[in-house]
């Protein structure tokens, strides 16, 4: 033999289905007639077939890849496994009230001790919501920290029938004080006083941006860099420019560069724009391009406050996008429980993935967990489970953390 050549393929091994059986044996006293039976292991849920695994099979399926328990009902059958829609939606409301809601809970205490925040909201219909018409939207509100909170990454979602402003102040209470970044949504801006907002310079980008599209059909190369609404994008665009140059320093590095390079930047920014104030049509896409950077500048330019703050909003609109991608597939929520179960389990998977964990495994970690300690469990041992805690198992943990898309 000269050599030895090795070549590797990869095979795909479809998901398979296991019946467990636990067998206990019974005794019985010949004299007396006691009978003696050992404890058994906590199951899941009393009296269902539901196991870790399973439950968190299902949860990754719908939550975290999108597929509605409708299909997953379909896609069972074809495995011979009869499990329907109806049955999966009770397990997954049932497991997150008795298993993830604490974990959510102290996820929600560690949040509020951070002093930077972002939050947004996005729509969400909910069936059987009393007293409301079958068209009417309802919510779900999204609070996170980010890469720069120097706090623990997380996401909370929260399922509330309104837009009402008075949900975010409900949800902080009057434990947070600090900075959140949001949109401008004129809701958040009745917060208390001890809660400063910050503004999206990504929101003001994308209404100049609006603005010149149209433009681009008719208008040369040299014409458009002519327009208010090209200048206004090149204007904000080296404000990022300089955010992407200061990303990976010192919260007082970033203070410190912005104080010197963007504020200068941005004085002059909206100085510009209030000079066209009285001039532009307050009718066009422009002119509301203008008159909303104009109302959000006390907003807009608040991020120059602390190193710690971001530009705009979009850590927020990134950790919505897998609940939209999830909520056009699987349209509604039927029951309240429903979308409240369905803004725990998203809070838990998102966060996993933004703490560099595989959803599924931790899932099924942490149901397992959570059943073997009782009703009960310790804050301390809550605090084992959570996702940016050291004891998490190598085996939940993947390569790419905050690969969240």
């Amino acid at each position: 033999m000269v050599t030895t050549e090795t070549v590797k393929y990869l095979k795909f091994i479809p998901a398979r289905f296991e019946v467990v059986e636990e067998t206990t044996y019974v005794y019985a006293c010949p004299k007396c007639g006691m009978m003696k039976r050992p404890q058994k292991d906590p199951s899941l849920l009393k009296g269902s077939v539901a196991t870790p695994s399973l439950v968190a099979g299902i949860m990754n399926a719908k939550y975290v890849n999108g597929m509605p328990l409708a299909r997953q009902e379909r896609e069972f059958a074809r495995y011979n496994l009869n499990l329907s829609t109806k049955t999966m939606a009770n397990w997954i409301i049932l497991c997150a009230k008795r298993y993830l809601q604490p974990i959510y809970d102290l996820m929600r205490e560690e949040f509020l001790r951070s002093r930077y925040i972002h939050c947004d909201e996005t729509r969400l219909q909910v069936i059987d919501e009393p007293e409301q018409k079958g068209t009417t939207q309802n919510w779900m509100w999204v609070y996170l920290t980010d890469e720069y909170s120097g706090s623990p990454r997380m996401v909370l979602f929260q399922y509330e029938r309104t837009r009402g402003g008075y949900h975010p102040v409900e949800f902080l209470g009057d434990e947070f004080r600090g900075y959140l970044t949001c949109d401008g949504y004129q809701a958040y801006h009745g917060l208390p006083e001890q809660i400063t907002v910050t503004g999206c310079m990504a929101h003001a980008r994308r209404r100049f941006d609006e603005a010149l599209t149209p433009l681009k059909k008719g208008f040369t190369k040299e014409q458009l860099k002519e327009t208010t609404a090209y200048q206004a994008m090149a204007r904000i665009g080296m404000l990022y420019k300089i955010e992407e140059l200061i990303r990976n320093q010192s919260p007082e590095e970033r203070y410190a560069e912005r104080q010197k390079q963007s504020k200068p930047l941005l004085e002059a920014f909206f100085g510009w724009l209030h000079t066209l104030e009285g001039s532009v049509n307050r009718s066009s896409k422009i002119g509301e391009a203008v008159l909303y950077a104009l109302n959000q500048e006390k907003y807009l330019i608040a991020y120059l406050e602390d190193g710690h703050l971001s530009i705009d909003n979009s850590a927020a609109e990134r950790a919505i996008k897998n609940f939209a991608i999830g909520r056009r597939n699987w349209l509604f929520s039927k029951s309240i429980k429903g979308a409240e179960a369905s803004a725990t389990v998203y809070s838990i998977t998102e966060t996993a993935l933004l703490n560099g964990l595989k959803p599924y495994d931790y899932v099924a970690y942490i149901l397992e967990r959570m059943k073997d300690l009782g009703p009960f469990p310790s804050k301390e041992d809550l605090q084992q489970l959570l996702p940016w805690s050291e004891s998490i198992p190598e085996s939940c943990r993947t390569n790419r953390p905050g690969a969240s898309t």
